[in-house]
């Protein structure tokens, strides 16, 4: 076996064991010298000066203190940095970046792997609200008695349904139109640099974005929380929906104008099913749409979490024995600088 490289932790402290199940982390120490609880919350704190000083390769998360041009220039024989997060290069500074691209510095990031149980939340929500789960169980508690479903949920089912997908160039979009292809939807799709190939080589047909909100019966927003998309779903867009259309967003809650989303809810015309919103979640304890029939509301549950964070783990593990085996990153993240 080749001579072990050496590896620091800037993580979330306690994350990594989450990451990481025991055989995982038995295979990591066998390629790597790499200590565990000894995650840095500081660069500049001595102790971690100490380790960082000999450290080969950064593995980087969630609730790390931000790279500096300092810490690099403090990790003087870093190679790369593993991120066990969807972007690599968001926890460093400019100078940082410029720095990384002047050293040869690479990273990488474990998007795709974050990216699949947020699509699968997505079919989950396609498959049951196609069926009217969510109003069937309203009106059945409220009811307690015999409903009639082919006369309350006439329209309930997935055959010839229309998905129509916000932003589908986004990795979770792609993952989430990969997984619908199984089943009897028609998807369409807008993003704006979506070209007719990439979109037919999903299963879907590339249209423009009232196209989406006007024809789909489930509208997914998969748009990235950036100041250039902050509302750029408003009063027109939603007042295209077909009446008792869902919309569904797992991305950011800052993409859609709140107000006008709350005035459409408020009135019945339209479902939702909101994994994120805008203030962030959680809503204000008074909001009107806590008590919603139409609306569902989940805390932030769509990506990793419990046991899938084992699949991020995976990963990051899979990249550092590329390393050990002299191999390319698998998930390489391209510098911005670049």
């Amino acid at each position: 076996m080749s001579e072990k490289f050496n590896v620091v932790m800037s993580i979330k402290p306690g994350l990594p064991e989450k990451l990481l199940t025991e055989p995982m982390w038995k295979r990591l120490h066998e390629i790597a010298n790499i200590e565990q609880h000894t995650e840095i919350t500081d660069f500049s704190d001595p102790a971690a000066l100490e380790r960082m000083k000999d450290a080969d390769y950064l593995w980087y998360g969630w609730e790390a203190p931000q790279v500096t041009a300092e810490a690099l220039n403090n990790m003087p024989k870093l190679k790369g940095i593993i991120a066990a997060q969807g972007v690599a290069y968001k926890g460093l500074t400019d100078e940082a970046r410029k720095i990384a691209k002047e050293r040869g510095i690479f990273a990488t990031n474990v998007q795709a792997a974050n990216s699949i149980p947020v699509a699968e939340y997505c079919l989950g929500v396609a498959l049951l609200e196609s069926k009217d789960y969510t109003l069937s169980q309203h009106q059945y508690g409220e009811s307690r008695a015999y409903i009639n479903r082919e006369v309350n949920y006439a329209d309930a089912g997935t055959y010839g349904k229309t998905i129509g997908i916000v932003t589908a160039t986004a990795q979770i979009a792609r993952d989430f139109m990969e997984m619908l292809k199984p089943f009897d939807f028609n998807v369409i799709a807008w993003s704006r640099h979506l070209t007719d190939e990439e979109a037919a080589e999903y299963g879907a047909k590339k249209v423009d974005l009232d196209t989406v909100f006007r024809e789909s019966d489930i509208v997914s927003i998969h748009t990235p929380g950036i100041p250039q998309t902050a509302g750029m779903i408003g009063e027109h867009e939603l007042g295209l929906m077909k009446d008792g259309a869902l919309l569904l967003n797992s991305a950011r809650g800052i993409v859609i104008d709140h107000k006008a989303l709350e005035k459409e809810l408020v009135s019945g015309r339209i479902r939702a099913v909101l994994d994120v919103t805008d203030p962030e979640e959680p809503l204000p304890a008074d909001s009107p749409l806590w008590d919603l029939p139409n609306v569902v509301l989940t805390p932030h549950i769509a990506g990793s979490m419990g046991c899938d964070l084992n699949r991020m783990g995976a990963s990051v593990l899979a990249e550092f024995e590329h390393i050990a085996a002299g191999e390319p990153p698998i998930h390489f993240e391209a510098n911005p600088l670049a």
